[in-house]
This record gives C-alpha cells, sequence and structure tokens, in this order.
C-alpha cells in the first residue's frame, strides 16, 4: 500500500466531530518541521475504532488510493499514522457534510436551485475524475460529500464541494449494513458485493442527486430492513422531481441494469445542458436563485484569475516538501487566493540561493518549460515572484505518485516488463518531442521522471536543459558544474558536448533504471564504481571515461528481455552516429510492449 506515514507525535487532537462506522472523527493540527520553521496545518484525523480491527486493511487501502490521486474536488489525504490505531489525516473541509449542511439551510434562500446544480456538477466532475482512473468509489452520498465554501448568489460565487475518501469497502459490510445503506448501494451489490464496479457510482450519484435536490432527506431512511429490500427486489423508484430533464437524469443513472447507466461524461454534458433548457422553469423562482450568468466557469476566469500565470505568494499556502536538491527545493502548496481551502494543489520549485547566475539559470528552466506542450513533459502552471527582492518560484502541476525512482523502487512486485516497456516508450515520445523543439535535456534520469498514476509518466526537472543554436546540432557547456556523470555519453565528459544523441544515451540509462527497479545496490554509479575498483587514484571522470573507452558498459538487469539489453547497448554506442534516434527507439518499445502482452494472453 502507498501512503506517506505521518508520525503520532506530529498530531495534535482539538475537537470531536463525532462518530463514522467504523471511525472516530476529530478536527486537529499537524506539524511539520522544515529546517527551523515549523508548519501547522488544521487537518481531519479519522481514527479507525479498534473493534473494527478486521477492516483495518479495507481502510488503509482507501487511504493508499486517496493519496495517490488529486482532484480540486476530491479531499486530499496528507498521509496516515500506524504506529497505534489506523488514523486517516485528511484535509479539514471547513462546512462538514452536505446533508447537514442541506438541512440546516432549508429556509433562507442561501441553498437555491441553480446552488444544488452546481453541487451535482462538482460531485460528476468528480467522479468522471475516477472513471477516467477506472477507480471505484463505491460510497457516494451527500455525507460523504464535504462542503468546502458556501457560495454566494449575489456575488455569483459558487459553491466549492469535495467528495471524501470512501472509507471501509463495502464488499467488507455485513448484509444488514448494506441493506441500510439502500437506496446509496446500487442493487446489484446488495445481491453480491463483489459486483461493485465503476457503474455502480452511477446508481450511487443519482441516489445522491435526488437526496441533494430535496434537501438531504430520503424517504427509505424511515424504512425497516425488509422494506428496504423490497424497493429493489420491485424494482421501484424514489419520487420523481418535479424538475423533468433532472428526474430523467436520476432515472437513467439508477437504471436497474448496470450497463444501461450513463457515463460521468455523458451525466456533466446532461447537466450542463438543464441550466440552459430549464432556464424557463428557474425564472419562475425568485430573483436571487436564478444561476449566475456564466456560471461555475465564468467565476473561476473572473477578476481574481486575470492573468493565470502569475501566482501570488501570499495565496501559496505550503503543505510539505515533495524534493530537495543541490540548488533547490519542490514545495506542494495549495494556490487558494479565495482562502477556503478550494484551490488547485500544485508543486512549486524554488532556490535554496539565489545568486545573479543562479536566478539567470531558473529563468532559463522557466521559459523551456512555458514553451514546451507536450503530454509526456510535465506542465507549466506558471510563476511566483516578490517585487524588488530576488525571489523566483516554478508553479508546476501536482503529480502525486512522485519521482520514478522512489515508485519503482515501492512497486517492484506490481510492475511486470510490458508496464516498464510502457514507462519507457512515453519517456522516449517525450524526449522525441523535446528534440523536435530543438532541446536537449542533460539530466535525464528516473529520479527526473514524475508518474501521474500507474500508466502514465512525465519527464521533469529541466534544471539543466539546454536550446540548441540554429547553426549547430550540439551545445558546449563552458562550466559544466555538478553534473549526473554516470548517466553521461563520452562525448560529454570528455568535451563537455551535449546533443540529442547524447541524450538517448542517457535514455539508455534509464532502461536500465527501469529494469533494476532503480534497485540501489545496482545503480549506475554502484556499477561503475565497482568496475573502476578502488586502487586507482585518477578522477572518477577520467576513470570512468577509459572504462567506456574499453567498450566497458553496465551489465544485463537481471530477468531483462534481451531485447531490451540490446537497445540500452544501441543508445550506448561510442560514436553518436551509430546511435539510433528517439523516433526509431519509440516504435520498437511499443513492438516489444505489444509482445509482452502476446506472450502473457
Amino acid at each position: 500500500m502507498m501512503f506517506h506515514k505521518i508520525q503520532l507525535e506530529n498530531l495534535t487532537t482539538c475537537e470531536n466531530l463525532g462518530q463514522g462506522s467504523f471511525t472516530k472523527i476529530y478536527r486537529g493540527i499537524k506539524r511539520d518541521q522544515d529546517d527551523d520553521e515549523c508548519h501547522e496545518t488544521e487537518v481531519l484525523l479519522k481514527v479507525m475504532d479498534g473493534s473494527h480491527g478486521n477492516c483495518s486493511e479495507s481502510f488503509l487501502e482507501a487511504a493508499s488510493i486517496m493519496s495517490q490521486i488529486s482532484h480540486k474536488h476530491l479531499v486530499l489525504l496528507y498521509g496516515v499514522s500506524i504506529k497505534e490505531n489506523s488514523i486517516m489525516v485528511q484535509e479539514y473541509v471547513k462546512f462538514g457534510a452536505l446533508d447537514i449542511y442541506l438541512k440546516k439551510n432549508q429556509a433562507g434562500g442561501k441553498v437555491t436551485a441553480s446552488w444544488k446544480l452546481e453541487v451535482a456538477k462538482q460531485l460528476a466532475y468528480a467522479l468522471n475524475f475516477l472513471e477516467d482512473k477506472k477507480i471505484v468509489h463505491g460510497n457516494v452520498s451527500a455525507k460523504k460529500v464535504l462542503l468546502a465554501r458556501e457560495g454566494d448568489t449575489a456575488s455569483g460565487s459558487p459553491p466549492f464541494i469535495k467528495l471524501s475518501d470512501p472509507g471501509v469497502s463495502l464488499t467488507m459490510l455485513a448484509k444488514e449494513m448494506l441493506i441500510d445503506r439502500i437506496p446509496w448501494v446500487a442493487p446489484e451489490c446488495i445481491s453480491d458485493p463483489k459486483n461493485l464496479a465503476l457503474e455502480s457510482d452511477k446508481w450511487s450519484f443519482g441516489a445522491t442527486v435526488w437526496e441533494i435536490f430535496s434537501g438531504g432527506t430520503m424517504p427509505t431512511s424511515a424504512l425497516e430492513p425488509l422494506s428496504k429490500l423490497q424497493f429493489y427486489q420491485n424494482s421501484l423508484q424514489l419520487p420523481a422531481p418535479k424538475w423533468t430533464e433532472l428526474a430523467n437524469l436520476i432515472t437513467q443513472c439508477m437504471d436497474y441494469r448496470p450497463s444501461w447507466r450513463p457515463s460521468f461524461r455523458a451525466i456533466i454534458r446532461d447537466l450542463n445542458s438543464l441550466i440552459t433548457s430549464d432556464y424557463e422553469l428557474l425564472s419562475d423562482l425568485a430573483p436571487s436563485e436564478l444561476p449566475a450568468k456564466d456560471g461555475f466557469w465564468g467565476y473561476i476566469t473572473g477578476p481574481a484569475c486575470q492573468d493565470p500565470t502569475i501566482y501570488e505568494e501570499r495565496h501559496l499556502k505550503y503543505m510539505c516538501v515533495l524534493g530537495k536538491g543541490n540548488f533547490g527545493s519542490v514545495e506542494l502548496c495549495r494556490y487558494d487566493p479565495l482562502d477556503d481551502s478550494t484551490g488547485e494543489l500544485v508543486a512549486v520549485k524554488r532556490l535554496q540561493q539565489s545568486s545573479a547566475e543562479q536566478l539567470q539559470d531558473f529563468e532559463r528552466e522557466i521559459a523551456i518549460l512555458r514553451s514546451l506542450h507536450n503530454d509526456f513533459i510535465v506542465k507549466y502552471r506558471g510563476v511566483c515572484y516578490r517585487l524588488g527582492r530576488r525571489s523566483l518560484r516554478l508553479v508546476m502541476e501536482y503529480l502525486p505518485k512522485g519521482c520514478l525512482r522512489e515508485y519503482l523502487q515501492k512497486n517492484q512486485e506490481r510492475l511486470d516488463h510490458k508496464r516498464l516497456l510502457l514507462y519507457a516508450w512515453q519517456i522516449c515520445k517525450g524526449m522525441e518531442y523535446l528534440g523536435s523543439q530543438r532541446y536537449v535535456h542533460r539530466d535525464l534520469a528516473s529520479r527526473n521522471i514524475l508518474v501521474e498514476n500507474e500508466t502514465h509518466v512525465k519527464i521533469g526537472d529541466f534544471g539543466l536543459a539546454k536550446l540548441l543554436p540554429q547553426d549547430k546540432e550540439y551545445y558546449v557547456v563552458r562550466e559544466p558544474g555538478q553534473s549526473p556523470v554516470f548517466w553521461y555519453a563520452p562525448e560529454s565528459l570528455s568535451d563537455n558536448v551535449f546533443s540529442r544523441e547524447s541524450d538517448v544515451w542517457s535514455f539508455g540509462v534509464v532502461l536500465y533504471e527501469l529494469f533494476t527497479y532503480s534497485n540501489r545496490s545496482q545503480s549506475p554509479s554502484e556499477e561503475f564504481l565497482r568496475m573502476m575498483g578502488l586502487d586507482k587514484p585518477m578522477p572518477i571522470i577520467c576513470h570512468l571515461l577509459e572504462l567506456l573507452k574499453d567498450d566497458r558498459r553496465l551489465p544485463a538487469p537481471p530477468g531483462c528481455p534481451a531485447e531490451v539489453h540490446g537497445l540500452m547497448l544501441s543508445c550506448w554506442a561510442f560514436s553518436q552516429s551509430k546511435r539510433p534516434k528517439f523516433s526509431e527507439l519509440g516504435p520498437k518499445l511499443e513492438a516489444l510492449g505489444d509482445s509482452r502482452s502476446k506472450v502473457r494472453g
């Protein structure tokens, strides 16, 4: 299971917020020490009840899933403490569960038809994200939807919700607990919980939308267990709302035939159409209930975000350090201009020191990343700076699974050769695009590849990247400084010459890292140092260059297919002209991946 472990001594319980089916819930404080500075973050603590020990694994599995995904309408999981009881540490969402909020605000004009529609759309966006990732939530209901911002109809500010973790899987629940969750649990899961699938979430969504528009109440809540079962056995439906189009959508979601339920992409389309097709219906309501002119998107692009690439420092809320290098660090932050925890999660790179030369190099890195647009290269978001001071930060997309090197080490048992070849192909395609833009990376290594999810990696860290001169196909570095020499081609070691061909050499080393699962004892540096021995006084670079001239190369990783090792060796041809191009490597890797599929089939 993958999640960040948090020390119990770094958590403080502040307020008891109640109890769930398997957990006790508290508001608390998480403390992080970074150098001489202590950061405190308000969090929600979900403490697993010790009497449900048999459900702990399912509880931690939910935490593992939530820790590996990131979406603005999903609650952020900071990590888990497992020293005593299992504790899930989540972001604290200000206004709590939606069902309670709806019940408290039935009157007063706060919760209008357009308000409810906006909430339903945001929930659909969260579930569409999970559906794209092929992740089943399995416990969708209004009590699992948390309200981060109330919204203000008069000013055009919409509400903002976040879907919480699913908790213990319904496949672990006793029959009576499943029946108690009717009508949120899909009928097929009552007959057999193993039927839990993506289609089940669509049923639950339909029930939750009905709940939202009914003000947080559900007519089946007061029924006896037998009556609830009969509700499903007789294929009954919840009472149809007066809004015909909405009623039709709920009926489609709650179809007793799972395969007939619409995708969340289609659901979102239908929800968006309700704003225009039912404008006449909405206009019969009080003026305060009319939807904002441009709805949610009009708000997002409003005055608060006039230039989406300029991030104000005061709105960057620090969360934790993602990584540190020789010259800078990368932090996880929430960009939160409304100060209500509704902002996006971003990765922010900043320099540890900022001399004029370092600042110039950093500005060059930012300019390079800003110009790149490819599915396999980390996305540029913007910059943050303070006028009058030498402080510049690069804001990038946040990829929750971290760097490829650590991901390989932690997940070796789950990653077969087909998956490794997929990563290799994606890196290759990213590098092919980079070369087409006349850039050389100069620091291609598994530590600089980021993992978006189990099937998608992206090239990151362009701190050493260079733009090739228009009249040359290589770049000569005048001051090499601290360089990743064990990933470097011979011409880079001897003459500081870098080109697309030297990036191909480094790609060969990345292939080696993939098929050794970045095992520390087999790392490129460890292998080459073993070859060198300890009896020769010459500098490492000189000794490494001698090894390469003698055709000494990294060994074939244990269990590595001969064809893959052959590709590595072709990348490590001493002569630049004999190395393959990325455009040639891509199809070969794709063909190898396909052949692995056929072998397994």
